[in-house]
């Protein structure tokens, strides 16, 4: 009874054994076929891989979203915040002295800055044209007659071709005709260069003349026959003081 019990213990023991090593047991024994099916079944229900996608166009960046324009800055804030200085630049030197101008270049960019003025103020003088008078005669000491245009000598004022002048002791005499006399001779036969406004077709006019390159109102008062209108003119009063000092024409002694 004793070895009976004991085979009933060894082969209880091996069922055991067999039940829990059966998992273990299949692949490597008998179950060879049954592990086989299983792989197959397992590769079966697999998914096969997926096709890889064509390549999508690059799409185009998204546009930037607009900035917020910053605010303007208030007066006090402006005033309160320091100016950057400029990379580079050089600062004036307050402390320099200023070169003074010649006195030459000083003189012509006045009269630039005259004749500028007079340009933006409409007060420029018209373009005066030169133009030739032959066969003149002469009307008295200022004026000229030449093809029925008449001509008055600017800048001077003069005495009638019929005016008379008392000299020191109150005797009369004809200064108009000596003023005529010497101006008929100065000009002789001589064609006489006048200065008139560019569209000026008028019959009488005043102008400045010349003959020869001589100015014949600063003429007639140097010798003494006319006197300057406007004393202001330079070479007109340097002629009249000239004419004074040496007593001739109108300052002469009556004969």
């Amino acid at each position: 009874m004793e070895l009976a019990s004991r085979i009933v213990s060894v082969l209880l023991g091996m069922a055991v054994m067999v039940l829990v090593l059966w998992p273990v047991t299949i692949p490597v024994g008998f179950g060879e076929v049954w592990w086989a099916s299983r792989q197959a079944q397992s590769r079966s229900e697999t998914p096969p891989p997926a096709e890889p996608e064509p390549p999508q166009p690059a799409s185009k960046p998204p546009a930037p979203l607009p900035q917020a324009e910053a605010p303007a800055p208030t007066p006090a804030a402006a005033a309160a915040t320091p100016a950057a200085p400029t990379p580079h630049a050089v600062l004036p030197n307050a402390a320099a002295p200023k070169q003074a101008q010649p006195p030459g270049e000083k003189a012509e960019a006045e009269r630039l800055a005259a004749l500028k003025e007079k340009e933006q103020t409409g007060a420029v003088a018209p373009q005066a044209a030169t133009k030739l008078y032959y066969r003149v005669t002469v009307r008295d000491g200022g004026s000229l007659v030449s093809g029925g245009v008449v001509i008055r000598l600017s800048g001077i004022a003069v005495r009638g071709a019929d005016a008379t002048c008392k000299g020191a002791g109150g005797k009369a005499w004809s200064c108009g005709a000596a003023a005529k006399a010497a101006l008929t001779r100065l000009i002789r036969s001589r064609a006489v260069t006048c200065e008139r406004p560019k569209g000026s077709e008028q019959k009488e006019f005043a102008a400045r003349c010349s003959v020869a390159g001589a100015d014949l109102s600063t003429w007639m008062v140097r010798q003494g026959w006319a006197e300057p209108k406007n004393s202001q003119e330079p070479a007109l009063a340097a002629a009249a003081e000239a004419a004074k000092s040496e007593r001739v024409g109108l300052w002469r002694e009556a004969e």
